[in-house]
């Protein structure tokens, strides 16, 4: 099987999607498939520093920037962020992906490719620009179509919310006019909410799997150590400092634990509301309560997260969740919001679930649930072993992935043969 992978970035560096590319290479690879990618010129440096070898960087192919795409990137910083992501980032990705489509094809038929596979971006509104070339063309897992829970609507402001609801409508515009995910043989989703965000007249049959994955070898169960009296319990939180990542509702949830317990914050990642969570823990006098940590590899961050006790998911608005799969099969417990894809990886086996149902609520929530795991340790030892067995007996890791990747692509080119041989007669 030969297989073209196209994906706007490829990295371990960047955002949680763009490693995605990466496992699926590796993978593939190691099972007999040949693989060639597609993926921006900005991850250029970063791949040649892992696969130094020269036949296996060989098989990336980039997209340089154009100055369009450098101008709309500069005004997108004038907006909030989710318009970036979604509107702006939206822009500058269907622009990419026109230099993309030209270098796959180049590719389909310099090396007789079977498939072409677009594992990101993974929003199921994105346009894709890979159709007409030829071969079968499977996009995904994919994961999105949420919004705040309605007691948190309000974190988007009239003007996002406006911004947002046209940007779908035009999505679906868009479809028409760049067919990628009209015409592709597979679309592959991760949950009911994103299937039910596909535009509408799709002709690929719908598959499901899970967008989020674990890569056992590198998060493997530890051993937690029993704390004495004196050590702390050490709760973690492990995500970009964006407001729907949660991170302001759970320091001011901690404030109320930290007097009643000997319990530290570790808090791993940047983003824009950085600075402000650091003045936030000043106001609330936690500062020798709370450690920032910046944003560190993901082999740093297990190491930290191998260290502490339970691991906190205060996000509002997540479709997977790869850092929760991680933290799982390392044996943690797990405190999670219950919407969407917390709300699917975690159950009662390995986490207490907290209701969004008010700010106040659910910053009570957080609080009450890091009580409870900071004073019972065999709750957190229960909660643990729940998290590994849960991970692992689920099919959450890649490899278990991979293998029904596989077994879509062998499905779809067998389908797009039958569908060739008639119109050839």
């Amino acid at each position: 099987m030969r297989v073209i992978i196209t994906a706007a970035n490829v990295s371990q560096r960047m955002s949680g999607e763009t490693v995605l590319p990466l496992y699926y290479f590796n993978r593939l690879r190691a099972r007999g498939v040949e693989v060639w990618v597609v993926t921006h010129a900005r991850c250029r440096e970063e791949l040649r520093s892992i696969f130094p070898n020269d036949d296996d960087f060989q098989k990336f192919q980039f997209v340089e920037d154009t100055r369009s795409q450098i101008l709309i990137d500069r005004l997108s910083n004038l907006f909030p962020y989710r318009i970036q992501d979604l509107i702006f980032g939206q822009i500058i990705h269907f622009l990419a992906q026109r230099s993309a489509r030209a270098i796959v094809q180049q590719l389909v038929k310099e090396h007789d490719a079977d498939l072409v596979f677009e594992p990101t971006p993974i929003t199921p509104k994105g346009l894709s620009y890979m159709y007409g070339l030829g071969v079968p063309v499977v996009i995904g897992p994919m994961c999105g179509g949420l919004e705040f829970p309605p007691a948190f609507r309000y974190m988007d402001s009239p003007f996002t919310r406006f911004s947002i609801h046209a940007g779908r409508a035009l999505a679906q515009i868009g479809h028409v006019l760049v067919p990628g995910k009209l015409q592709a043989s597979a679309l592959i989703v991760g949950n009911d909410f994103t299937a039910a965000a596909l535009p509408k007249s799709h002709r690929g049959r719908v598959y499901r799997v899970e967008e989020s994955g674990v890569d056992l070898s590198l998060c493997q169960p530890v051993t937690q150590v029993e704390l004495t009296p004196d050590q702390p319990v050490r709760f973690v939180f492990f995500a970009r400092f964006v407001d729907w990542k949660g991170v302001q509702f759970l320091v001011e949830a901690f404030k109320q634990v930290a007097p009643k317990t000997k319990a530290v914050l570790e808090l791993i990642g940047n983003g824009m509301l950085f600075e402000a969570t650091k003045a936030q823990v000043v106001a609330l006098g936690l500062q020798d309560k709370v450690n920032f940590h910046g944003r560190l590899t993901l082999e740093d961050s297990i190491k930290l997260i191998a260290g502490c006790q339970v691991y906190v998911v205060p996000s509002l608005r997540e479709c997977g969740g790869n850092a929760i799969l991680e933290v799982m099969a390392m044996g943690l417990p797990l405190i999670a919001t219950n919407w969407a894809g917390p709300g699917l990886f975690v159950n009662d086996s390995c986490g207490i679930l907290v209701e969004p149902s008010s700010r106040q609520g659910f910053i009570d929530g957080l609080a009450e649930a890091m009580l409870r795991l900071a004073e019972l340790p065999e709750l957190r030892r229960k909660l643990g072993h729940g998290s590994t067995k849960r991970v692992t007996e689920s099919y959450f890791d890649w490899d278990s992935k991979v293998d029904r990747m596989i077994e879509i692509f062998e499905e779809t080119i067998a389908q797009h043969q039958l569908e060739v041989i008639p119109k050839m007669a």
